[in-house]
């Protein structure tokens, strides 16, 4: 009875400690048109990914959901909470390398 007991409490001791986290999309809705130049698009953050989007919030039969950004959050999305915002990229090695690499001058004497 007594590891009953002390097993409970260790369980009841996780679930509390439980932590919710949700990815945010930013989805890009284009509306397709006649000549490129006359597109319009516009951005929309969601928790919805491309596919479900579309699902969820009816679009034109010409508009078409793409996603440029995602990033994960912490926490939970109940209620009118706003997402976390997107982090700060860290930039790649490559670069980095780029940055630090000093430009050759065109003319060599």
């Amino acid at each position: 009875m007594k590891v009953f007991f002390i097993g409970l409490f260790i369980f009841l001791n996780l679930i509390n400690q439980a932590q919710a986290e949700y990815r945010v999309f930013r989805l890009k809705i284009t509306k397709k048109a006649q000549a490129p130049a006359q597109a319009e698009e516009r951005i929309v953050e969601s928790t919805l990914d491309p596919e479900q989007y579309p699902r969820y919030y009816p679009l034109q039969a010409d508009e078409v959901v793409s996603y440029t950004e995602t990033w994960r959050c912490y926490g939970r999305t109940d209620g009118e909470i706003p997402f976390c915002p997107q982090p700060q990229r860290q930039p790649s090695s490559a670069e980095t390398k780029s940055q630090n690499t000093p430009a050759i001058p065109a003319s060599a004497p």
